[in-house]
């Protein structure tokens, strides 16, 4: 999922940049904030996963035995 993310940010960018010099300004700076949101998603899903991962690492801790 976070590979079509990252996929999703590029043709976002790169579409948004091309369409800013074709004079379409509106569209063009929905699609550069839509790629901003995408990366605010991936980050939110990278923290999330490495809470959750914590979580299990402190579940797991055999250092007293």
């Amino acid at each position: 999922m976070r590979v079509f993310l990252v996929a999703l940010i590029s043709i976002l960018q790169f579409l948004g940049i091309a369409l800013l010099v074709l004079q379409s300004w509106v569209l063009g700076l929905i699609l550069i904030v839509a790629s901003y949101v995408t990366l605010g998603i991936i980050m939110f899903l990278l923290i999330k996963d490495r809470l959750r991962e914590k979580k299990e690492e402190e579940e797991n801790d055999y250092r007293e035995y």
